[in-house]
């Protein structure tokens, strides 16, 4: 695994911005390694508990995607995983280093009931406060952003965590 991280100086418009960088071989056992990775990342940025939580999940679903749906010629190659980390959202992207390599089409849908597979992007969709796929100059990336509110002081004097956004009301969380 290759690392860079990037300090960035805290600025009005970007403020408590942090970036990594790590890429990973593209092998099943890389998942892993890449949440452990943006774990120890989240840590670093000092993310709290539920939106780490969120974002190892859906990490998990969208590496699982391109190591899926990499053509098998292809599956000797790498994905780059990419982080900025601000004071109340994240976003996070990965894309494949495939030569050549057209946009995906992501589609949420509804899995059968008894099927093993299908549900990924459905957990992409709740849980993300935004998500989809964007060009770059190296190619295709899939992203999702997510968003929460500072911790508030409760009335007994410990934290608690304000709703970070609709899809998590719904979901209970």
């Amino acid at each position: 695994m290759y690392e860079r991280s990037t300090p960035v100086p805290e600025t009005a418009q970007w403020p408590g911005m942090r970036r990594f960088l790590g890429l990973f071989p593209s092998r099943p056992a890389s998942v892993r390694e890449a949440r452990d990775w943006l774990r120890q990342r989240l840590g670093l940025a000092r993310t709290p508990a539920p939106p780490t939580h969120d974002a190892l999940l859906i990490l998990s679903e969208i590496t699982t995607n391109a190591l899926l749906h990499a053509p098998e010629r292809e599956h000797g190659r790498a994905f780059v995983v990419s982080v900025f980390t601000y004071r109340n959202s994240l976003r996070i992207s990965v894309r494949t280093t495939r030569a050549r390599s057209g946009i995906p089409c992501l589609e949420v849908v509804c899995a059968d009931p008894e099927a093993e597979h299908g549900r990924g992007l459905f957990l992409v969709d709740a849980l993300a406060s935004s998500w989809g796929v964007e060009r770059t100059h190296s190619g295709p990336a899939v992203y999702f952003t997510l968003e929460w509110h500072d911790l508030a002081p409760s009335r007994t004097g410990t934290a608690i965590p304000r709703p970070r956004s609709a899809h998590h009301d719904v979901l209970g969380r």
